[in-house]
């Protein structure tokens, strides 16, 4: 899932993990994965206080768990008008309200694709399902759309 969503995020090649030498009866360790792929789908009824926008959206992220890279791809349709914030916030579930964290991109249109080194407490916080994508507009302006980053596995 993580390949095909980092094609959505724009291409970069795939590493792999060195070979790992197992002796007979012994288990193979676990790994945590290099890259984990994340998607949200975002709507009026999200927002909160909920909103009665038509607008829909979607996005695809991936982030790189070694150097932190969080690459990222929205497209949206039928806002109320230009886009005048877009915002990751964090950390928050589904629901709960949060403090802006890093910003999504300027003039932000769609389909829009952006990129960010993100700290290990935002790492942290993304993993554990407490970020979100948040879009803004005159009509709307704490928010029009909003969906929940959730990790793809």
């Amino acid at each position: 899932a993580a390949a095909v969503l980092l094609a959505a995020c724009g291409s970069a090649p795939m590493r792999t993990a060195p070979p790992v030498i197992v002796t007979p009866g012994q288990q193979a360790p676990q790994r945590e994965p290099e890259l984990s792929a994340f998607k949200a789908q975002l709507n009026g009824s999200q927002v909160v206080p909920g909103t009665d926008s038509a607008a829909t959206g979607e996005m695809v992220a991936v982030l790189d768990r070694r150097s932190g890279l969080l690459r990222w791809r929205i497209s949206f349709s039928n806002l109320s008008g230009p886009v005048t914030r877009a915002m990751f916030h964090s950390p928050a579930m589904s629901g709960e309200v949060s403090r802006a964290v890093l910003p999504v991109g300027r003039n932000v249109t769609s389909p829009y694709e952006g990129r960010a080194n993100l700290t290990g407490s935002q790492q942290s916080n993304l993993l554990t399902g407490q970020w979100y994508v948040e879009l803004s507009t005159a009509r709307y302006p704490e928010g029009e759309i909003r969906g929940q980053l959730i990790e793809q596995r």
